[in-house]
């Protein structure tokens, strides 16, 4: 008699070679991001990073919501128009990180939604799904480039310590939340969008982001933000970026798909990565500008 594979088995050797896949990934990320804010003597290779970034994360919405999947993309009526919103998503980056958005934010977008109606409008054998192509690539101007045009800007405008500390407020709510619902969770948070995140792992959530706040910022990095500042900083900041996490959930549900891609092995898509950063980042940012 054949013996039978195990399913309980094979669902932990695929866990253990996800997280192989995951470490791997971070042991090539870290040390590029950290050169990238710190060490980088040019300035260029972070604008660079966040303009690749975005243009995947945006492509990666654009995919989801036209229908676009692994099976389809061999006969991918969208790619033009993909093609498209990439430029127009690195033009008002990279516009924004030469100009500063004061200047260039409004006439970017201005363009840029000129451009995405005009590639639309030219797309004759879509015209029935027309309405809805166009809703989708102007949402997708709003969620993820004029949200992360920001990045570059905390670096060159506020130094590379802001940089760190939105993503480190991004990503220790993040942590804090999963280690926090894996110990203690057991009260839902919103299972309609994501069944498996707790009240207890939000509120580990936001321990995480007032300690990013007051430990590497008012003790270590930005130690002119006011203790007061952090604790309000991280609180505000956790809670934007559960959101930003909630609302890529909703995405992915609203379109049935697991992953929004997998550019990066074992982390799924650019934008499960950065999904909490695109409502982080102008927190800490306009932060900065408008108060401190």
């Amino acid at each position: 008699m054949t013996d039978q594979p195990d399913p309980e088995q094979g669902a932990e050797a695929k866990k253990i070679g996800n997280l192989g896949q995951r470490l791997l990934t971070a042991l090539v990320a870290i040390p590029l991001l950290v050169f990238s804010f710190f060490f980088d003597p040019t300035n260029i290779s972070f604008p660079c990073i966040a303009v690749a970034a975005i243009f995947f994360a945006g492509d990666e919405f654009v995919r989801m919501s036209l229908g676009v999947t692994p099976e389809t993309k061999g006969r991918d009526r969208a790619l033009g128009l993909r093609a498209v919103f990439g430029l127009v998503n690195a033009g008002v980056v990279i516009g924004n990180t030469l100009y500063g958005t004061q200047t260039a934010m409004a006439p970017l977008l201005a363009a840029g939604a000129i451009a995405l109606a005009i590639a639309v409008l030219l797309r004759k054998r879509e015209l029935a799904d027309a309405g809805r192509h166009l809703a989708v690539v102007l949402g997708g101007l709003v969620y993820v480039p004029m949200l992360a045009c920001v990045w570059p800007l905390l670096k060159k405008e506020l130094g590379p310590e802001w940089l760190f500390l939105a993503v480190a407020l991004a990503f220790s709510s993040d942590t804090g939340a999963y280690f926090a619902g894996r110990a203690f969770g057991k009260r839902k948070l919103y299972e309609a969008v994501s069944p498996k995140k707790t009240v207890e792992g939000s509120i580990g959530g936001l321990l995480g982001g007032v300690a990013a706040m007051v430990g590497m910022g008012t003790f270590w990095l930005a130690k002119d933000i006011p203790i007061l500042h952090a604790v309000i900083l991280g609180v505000v900041g956790s809670m934007l970026g559960q959101a930003g996490d909630l609302v890529e959930s909703m995405i992915k549900r609203t379109f049935g798909v697991k992953d929004s891609g997998n550019i990066l092995p074992g982390h799924g898509g650019m934008l499960d990565r950065v999904d909490a950063l695109l409502f982080v980042a102008p927190l800490v940012y306009y932060y900065a500008r408008l108060v401190l």
